[in-house]
């Protein structure tokens, strides 16, 4: 499609600003589309409560500490931001490969596997992970106990990496449907996001599951979030980054992170300390 003389000069005008900055990027196309669409297109899984969720309060709003990052960095583009939702994680990277939308922002854990294969930002987030078992059960009580058990985690998630490091076999399932299978004791165990498992205790604290270990990471990238993008979208990606930097250092994801975690989960967070 023929470019009109409006976007041409969005598109400069945008390039010129990031150019001011001292930035330069890949000459691929991939912000000029962005720019060019005037919205960045952002995959994300729903029902994560507080990261992506639909508030039945408010009308249905999507709301979420996810959504408001991804909507403060499309801000900062200069365009809108614009979800779509999957009910199933391995859905969200699926969408990305085949080009549905421009970029990951739903709790990505940029591990070498996916640093290989995509172009992962710099965190703006961490997130302890946990892990989870029926109340009335004893034998689990650390991640070395997962040897032989059946987790219920998404097959490609982190969470589900980890569990499936530790020996446990997987069950493709979210984490509502996991308190359920944990309850009935069709699964033995659920390694999660503790700030999502600590909001969905708070919402249901009649939930027969307690909180069995918290996970010590032995990188740093193991509770980190990142932006991911496919390969070939290096210039989207870096200008992302950028933004990413700036929004951590002048405080906008502290406040996204306290808005949503509370003070004493951000004042953890160590990224927004550096």
């Amino acid at each position: 499609m023929k470019m009109t003389t409006r976007a041409i000069v969005i598109i400069a005008a945008a390039l010129m600003i990031l150019a001011g900055a001292g930035v330069a990027y890949a000459d691929d196309g991939s912000l000029q589309r962005v720019l060019k669409a005037g919205k960045l297109t952002i995959g994300a899984e729903g029902n994560w409560v507080p990261y992506v969720y639909n508030d039945i309060k408010d009308n249905n709003k999507l709301k979420g500490f996810e959504v408001e990052v991804a909507e403060e960095i499309a801000k900062r583009l200069g365009v809108k931001a614009e979800f779509n939702i999957s009910n199933k994680w391995d859905g969200v990277i699926a969408g990305l490969d085949a080009k549905r939308y421009d970029t990951v922002i739903c709790g990505v854990t940029p591990n070498p596997d996916r640093q290989a294969k995509y172009n992962l930002s710099v965190a703006y987030a961490e997130s302890p992970v946990c892990l989870v078992v029926a109340k009335d059960n004893k034998d689990i009580n650390s991640f070395e106990d997962l040897k032989g058990k059946l987790a219920g985690n998404s097959l490609s998630s982190s969470s589900g990496n980890i569990a499936r490091s530790y020996g446990a076999k997987l069950s493709d399932v979210s984490l509502t449907q996991a308190m359920d299978l944990l309850v009935t004791g069709r699964i033995d165990a659920h390694v999660n996001n503790l700030t999502s498992i600590s909001e969905f205790l708070e919402q249901k604290p009649n939930t027969a599951v307690r909180i069995a270990a918290i996970y010590k990471p032995s990188a740093s990238w193991e509770i980190e979030e990142a932006a991911m993008f496919r390969k070939e979208d290096l210039s989207l990606a870096n200008a992302v980054n950028d933004i990413i930097k700036v929004m951590n250092s002048d405080g906008t994801n502290y406040k996204l992170a306290e808005k949503y975690f509370g003070k004493l989960v951000a004042d953890g967070i160590s990224i927004y300390k550096k």
